[in-house]
């Protein structure tokens, strides 16, 4: 009966073993360089005007496109460009306006500065209500130029204590 159990041990592991090594064959490995699972924040001109705080009304110009690691400069397919509306875009920073990788790519940021930002699927549409433009994958790593032009405090005009 023991021999019965050593042997049965015996074929156990070894089908345990087959298992494993087919399913290793059977997940590839991730390329040595992949897209990043964190936030970038590359920083090309610092800015030296005001710098944006929540709830103020943030002027700016940017562009994006889908991360493309095979690209020399990681920039695959533009998918906006905000130079295409024929002005910059204005939006209350920190109230969700813009993607979630977006706002906190901005944070210290100063009128006049110049950032890269390379943001993950969970801080772009993945984590995001907005649907992603036509064509862009939900769970896309994507690369994002933008340039601070101007901040302005919200004036609360009909406060309420008044």
């Amino acid at each position: 009966m023991s021999d019965l159990r050593t042997t049965a041990r015996r074929i156990g592991r070894k089908a345990l073993g087959y298992t494993f090594l087919g399913l290793c064959a059977a997940i590839p490995l991730a390329p040595a360089h992949c897209a990043p699972v964190e936030l970038e924040v590359i920083e090309h001109t610092p800015g030296n005007g005001a710098e944006v705080r929540r709830g103020w009304f943030a002027t700016i110009r940017y562009t994006g496109w889908v991360y493309d690691e095979q690209a020399e400069d990681k920039k695959g397919a533009k998918f906006i460009d905000s130079d295409d509306k024929g002005r910059p875009v204005t939006f209350v920073y920190g109230y969700k306006r813009a993607l979630a990788g977006m706002e906190k790519g901005m944070e210290g940021m100063k009128v006049g500065a110049r950032r890269t930002l390379i943001i993950p699927p969970k801080l772009g549409f993945a984590g995001s209500r907005q649907h992603p433009p036509d064509g862009i994958p939900r769970d896309a790593t994507l690369v994002i130029e933008l340039e601070l032009l101007d901040v302005v405090p919200q004036a609360n005009v009909n406060r309420p204590d008044d």
